[in-house]
């Protein structure tokens, strides 16, 4: 084995115990040229950002249009709750999921209108197009399960759907019974 060597233990005792202060005197400025880089770079990257909002169309359209008309609709209504507030943004399109949510118990398996259900052709539809993304609808109707008409092979939930959503009078041929085909938009159960 080797021969113990007590210089160098000494030498690792005694840099383990030295202050702090004089740490960051042996690396050269301190306290200032922290403070001094940290300035430095927070001007570097304001300057990145202003350019980009100048440059760049879409983080201009973000921060003049969507921020500061946001922070608007939101300093003129402060009392209203986060669902009248979704409302106000998202129209019928939160009106109808918020609808669906209140009518299906949390654990439904919902037959989720296509593309062509929220958006006939020739026909004017009240939603916007998000509402016919899965993920979009399945954020605001979570936990409940969403699978669409053409997913009905592929998915593993498809066997046990439980309600079915209707959306511009079209949905009512999914049910497995006869229904007054009257209601325009809604949510109907599968009878087992």
């Amino acid at each position: 084995m080797g021969k113990y060597n007590s210089n160098k233990h000494d030498k690792q005792k005694n840099r383990a115990q030295a202050p702090p202060q004089a740490e960051q005197t042996n690396r050269g400025g301190g306290y200032l040229t922290w403070v001094v880089k940290n300035v430095g770079v927070a001007l570097v990257v304001g300057f990145l950002l202003s350019r980009c909002l100048e440059v760049q169309q879409g983080y201009n359209w973000a921060y003049n249009s969507l921020l500061k008309g946001n922070m608007a609709t939101i300093r003129a209504n402060p009392n209203l709750t986060v669902a009248q507030k979704n409302e106000m943004k998202l129209g019928i399109d939160y009106a109808y999921l918020q609808f669906v949510r209140n009518a299906t118990p949390e654990d439904a398996v919902i037959l989720y209108p296509s593309v062509d259900d929220f958006f006939p052709e020739g026909v004017e539809s009240p939603f916007k197009h998000g509402i016919s993304n899965k993920m979009w609808g399945l954020r605001f109707l979570y936990p409940r399960k969403l699978v669409l008409p053409s997913e009905m092979e592929t998915n593993r939930y498809a066997g046990d759907i439980t309600h079915v959503a209707i959306v511009n009078g079209r949905g009512y041929e999914r049910l497995n019974y006869e229904v007054d085909a009257s209601v325009v938009h809604g949510v109907l159960p599968v009878k087992h």
